[in-house]
């Protein structure tokens, strides 16, 4: 019999594994913080400047918010393609579980091999939750703009229902990078409803880990945020063996 082992101890694994290692792993997640940061600051500073350009020429809102809409597409694409770097992230972490030589230039090994497929992955993670909480963002700026209540109410329905959903789906599909890496010849499709499956029964067990992070979170948020460039690692370490313990559980008598 198989058993799998508990939440905590896959945290204490975690944690001894990535002693002496936070320098590197640190430096991995802020280059992927810096990239995805200028990435997102481009296109909105050349989304803003166009808009208001033609908004100055036209006097037309509605051709601005046309415009608006082709930059926040580019920003969905720009983050589907950084996406694929979350497969970067999770080859690094499972070269360290494994005790394999790593290096900050794994963060790309996403874009060198079967791209195709994990861009696939990254589509369906990003294009979930926009779907999924999109209307909240947009309501919300909505109310903003407007400072009428019954904004604020509709985004607050919208973030009800669009957590109800994302919260789920995301839990079922959030193994799939490391299966895309487990299983290289299968397609994107496939990793993904395979992901699926081998999720069934586990989403509750992943949902309480990542509950578990919360306090540290707080105590990160007091530290103006520094504190998150070492709960990153810690949490990603512990995923890794999350995924590990899935796919080969402890024998038991």
């Amino acid at each position: 019999m198989r058993q799998h082992r508990k939440l905590f101890e896959l945290k204490n694994t975690a944690k001894d594994k990535l002693e002496g290692k936070y320098g590197v792993t640190i430096r991995l997640f802020l280059l992927n913080m810096l990239i995805t940061g200028v990435v997102h600051l481009i296109i909105n500073s050349v989304g803003s400047n166009t808009i208001n350009s033609i908004y100055s020429m036209t006097g037309s809102s509605s051709a601005a918010t046309g415009m608006s809409f082709i930059f926040d597409a580019l920003l969905l694409l720009a983050d589907i393609i950084l996406g694929v770097m979350n497969a970067g992230i999770s080859f690094y972490f499972l070269k360290v579980a494994c005790g394999e030589s790593f290096l900050v230039k794994d963060l790309f090994y996403g874009y060198k091999t079967d791209s195709k497929k994990i861009l696939l992955i990254s589509g369906a993670v990003v294009l979930c939750q926009t779907l999924c909480l999109g209307p909240f963002q947009y309501l919300c700026g909505t109310y903003l703009r407007t400072r009428e209540e019954k904004w604020l109410l509709y985004a607050l329905a919208a973030a009800a229902i669009g957590l109800c959903i994302y919260v789920p789906v995301s839990l079922g599909i959030a193994m799939s990078f490391y299966l895309a890496l487990d299983f290289p010849q299968s397609t994107g499709r496939e990793i993904l409803i395979r992901c699926w499956h081998i999720m069934k029964g586990q989403r509750g067990r992943l949902f309480c880990l990542e509950l578990s992070f919360l306090p540290l979170m707080f105590l990160c948020i007091l530290s103006f945020g520094i504190g998150f460039l070492w709960l990153m690692p810690y949490m990603q370490m512990t995923y890794t063996y999350f995924f590990l313990d899935l796919m080969t559980p402890e024998k038991t008598a």
